[in-house]
């Protein structure tokens, strides 16, 4: 299974489709790791235990970043 990672703006979201950043990730663990050295690449960023999505904020907006399974 290939993972790929994703990014969505939550000050924009309309309920569209996130932006691709990454694809053909074919280990789970590799994918985790880019999503969590990519958000802590801001200065202001977390990670939510409840849905297990990292965010970061920059130019005043938030963004999810996530890896997600693709078939």
């Amino acid at each position: 299974m290939s993972y790929s990672i994703f990014v969505r703006d939550l000050a924009r979201d309309d309920g569209g489709t996130p932006q691709l950043l990454a694809y053909d990730i074919h280990d789970r663990s590799l994918a985790a790791s880019l999503v969590s050295v990519i958000a802590t690449s801001y200065r202001d960023h977390g990670f939510n235990p409840a849905t297990r999505v990292h965010w970061f904020r920059t130019e005043g907006s938030v963004h999810e970043i996530y890896a997600w399974p693709r078939p």
